[in-house]
């Protein structure tokens, strides 16, 4: 049966009808207007529902002293959340495409077009490989207009009869990026890492790799790389963030580790906490510190909204320990 349409009283008058306090009709009503009810109320309420008199009632049905204003709040942190995280996460993005441009570039310095040369990438999976090349070569497509002498690319075609991979990878998204990195060779990839590797001991306190690239380093690195880009997108799409739990295409919890770091690593859950720690990896310091201080700015505001124990709730579901700002601080 389909839904029937619910003007902005209608959704108001339900809202309360199920145990939610709504001190200020016309700010909530304006709050709809802007917002999308499914969005807010069905994308936040999980929370604030409770179970018991839900099922007995067979519809939803709010914790006693439930307002619309923490809703809100909830959903207003997680918005503000997504976008404080999807700033370092594009830096970590520009970080991990330099460093790959960089190295393949370097191997295949006189070659032109290297990067559709079959033989230039691991032969373990050669479908892999021409499915990834055909990427490579429609996104250069996309950004050439040959007829009217236009597009960011044509410069190189038209002066250099070339184009280098460090132009072309400006205009990969983060999938295609990571798709290129898992089909090169992988004496490249560890190259990759070592530069990564040295710019955060550089940028960092605490290092635990030393000279030699162990395979586990390796699995974990790209694996890493693999949840930065599912929590990109998550970001990008608007999802609810807060207790989002990173996974790979098929739904399964993406394993990795901290195993750049020097001291006493906690273990890895995918949450907000990891994902942080995973971006410490390729963050300045002075970024990194950024990143936490906003973040403490955004929790502090939340704490206020919330009583305690929703507060508790959502730090619970989002990793974070009880002393999660020292345990991100030891990591500067």
């Amino acid at each position: 049966m389909a839904k029937p349409f619910q003007t902005h009283n209608q959704q108001l008058k339900m809202l309360r009808k199920r145990n939610i306090l709504i001190t200020n009709g016309s700010k909530a009503k304006a709050i709809l207007i802007r917002e999308n009810y499914y969005q807010l109320i069905n994308g936040y309420k999980h929370i604030f529902l409770d179970t018991v008199e839900s099922k007995k009632r067979q519809d939803d049905y709010y914790k006693n002293g439930t307002t619309f204003e923490q809703i809100y709040a909830l959903y207003e942190f997680d918005r503000n959340l997504r976008n404080i995280l999807m700033k370092y996460i594009l830096m970590t993005e520009n970080s991990i495409k330099s460093k790959i441009a960089y190295q393949f570039s370097s191997e295949h310095p006189k070659e032109a077009f290297s990067y559709f040369n079959i033989n230039n990438y691991r032969d373990t999976n050669h479908q892999q490989t021409t499915s990834l090349i055909a990427t490579l070569s429609s996104v250069t497509k996309q950004n050439t207009d040959s007829n009217t002498k236009s597009g960011p690319f044509y410069h190189y075609f038209n002066e250099h009869k070339e184009l280098p991979l460090w132009v072309l990878i400006t205009k990969l998204t983060l999938g295609q990026t990571c798709s290129l990195l898992y089909n090169l060779k992988e004496s490249t990839q560890i190259e990759i890492l070592k530069a990564v590797l040295y710019e955060f001991k550089n940028n960092s306190n605490n290092i635990a790799a030393s000279k030699i690239i162990h395979q586990n380093y390796l699995k974990d690195f790209i694996s890493a790389i693999n949840c930065i880009k599912a929590f990109r997108n998550v970001c990008a799409h608007e999802d609810r963030l807060y207790d989002y739990y990173a996974k790979n295409k098929n739904g399964k919890p993406i394993q990795t580790s901290f195993f750049y770091i020097g001291i006493s690593t906690p273990a890895f859950q995918g949450g907000i906490f990891d994902i942080i720690l995973l971006l410490r990896l390729f963050l300045t310091k002075r970024d990194y510190k950024q990143l936490l201080h906003r973040l403490l700015d955004e929790l502090n505001k939340l704490e206020h909204e919330l009583p305690s124990s929703l507060f508790s709730e959502v730090t619970r579901k989002m990793k974070l320990p009880k002393n999660w700002t020292s345990e991100l601080n030891k990591f500067i």
